[in-house]
């Protein structure tokens, strides 16, 4: 009778346990969970489609894709960027290449003037805009400087990257001058500390005029952030040439690792009339076309 007795007291018990409650919240938790994975393989096959559609060159079906990846997740800055660069191709017709930054603009006035430049000579800073930070993929990323007519020598060169507001450099190159007027290269030694992921980072290059002085200095300055687009990541990791390379990276939004490719190419193959196309196309869609047919010159290695 004991054993009857608390048989029949436990299953009256259990009958008001909160099963259902609990049962649903699981349920609805799952499906989320089965719907955000399902969302995100269709974002990943979208945009894997689009970068496969632009390395062909098939720009307006990589444009459908690319508008699908962004549907499922609006805003998306890899979509988003793609979406804009992939339109510009499109309607710019026979360019090979372009890039069409976040928010477009510059300000050539920018930085102190030196008293060594001829008149109506500035120093260009190969960059697509003034108002946004540049990206990149890599961890030692280069930057590009056109170096104008100059009426004076110039005594050094300086880079500095800093990191955000942060007084101390994180890295601080010395170069020789040129002689010449022409785009100079600074890369970020190996050595140095990588760029972190999704962290703004500040630059400034200057022409020095005068030791003595350097309110005389002339100089840029802007700000980059490296970043990773997996899908970007995963295309390049097939079979492609580098001015396929090229074009995916601009599609993705990378200015830095396009403009990188470019150059690497146009020292390689310096008589190469389609890469010549390319680095123009690219440099013209960011209104830095007075510096096209300006020779890269070799430079800049620190100074001990």
């Amino acid at each position: 009778m004991k054993h009857r007795f608390w048989a029949s007291y436990l299953l009256a018990a259990l009958a008001f346990l909160p099963f259902e409650p609990v049962s649903t919240t699981q349920v609805l938790a799952t499906e989320s969970v089965y719907q955000l994975a399902q969302a995100k393989t269709a974002y990943t096959q979208y945009m894997q489609l689009g970068y496969n559609e632009t390395k062909q060159r098939n720009y307006r079906k990589a444009l459908l894709n690319f508008q699908q990846a962004e549907r499922l997740r609006p805003g998306d800055k890899y979509a988003t960027s793609a979406i804009r660069n992939v339109t510009s191709y499109i309607q710019r017709g026979k360019n090979r290449i372009a890039f069409v930054p976040g928010r477009p603009g510059r300000v050539r006035s920018a930085g102190t003037r030196g008293s060594c430049f001829q008149a109506g000579q500035y120093l260009i800073p190969l960059t697509p805009t003034d108002k946004e930070a540049q990206r990149t993929t890599a961890e030692h990323p280069t930057f590009f400087f056109y170096l104008p007519q100059t009426s004076t020598t110039v005594q050094a060169l300086e880079f500095v990257l800093r990191d955000g507001d942060s007084i101390d450099p994180l890295y601080k190159g010395t170069f020789k001058p040129v002689g010449q007027n022409g785009i100079v290269s600074v890369n970020i030694p190996a050595d140095q500390s990588s760029l972190q992921i999704d962290k703004e980072y500040n630059w400034t290059f200057s022409m020095i005029c005068d030791t003595n002085n350097r309110d005389k200095d002339s100089y840029v300055e802007g700000t980059i952030v490296r970043s990773q687009d997996e899908n970007l990541s995963l295309q390049l990791k097939q079979p492609t040439t580098d001015l396929d390379r090229a074009v995916l990276f601009a599609t993705a939004g990378f200015w830095e690792d396009a403009l990188r490719t470019l150059a690497n190419l146009r020292r390689q193959r310096p008589n190469d009339p389609e890469v010549e196309k390319y680095w123009e196309d690219l440099l013209n869609s960011v209104d830095i076309k007075e510096v096209v047919n300006k020779p890269l010159l070799p430079c800049c290695t620190a100074q001990k």
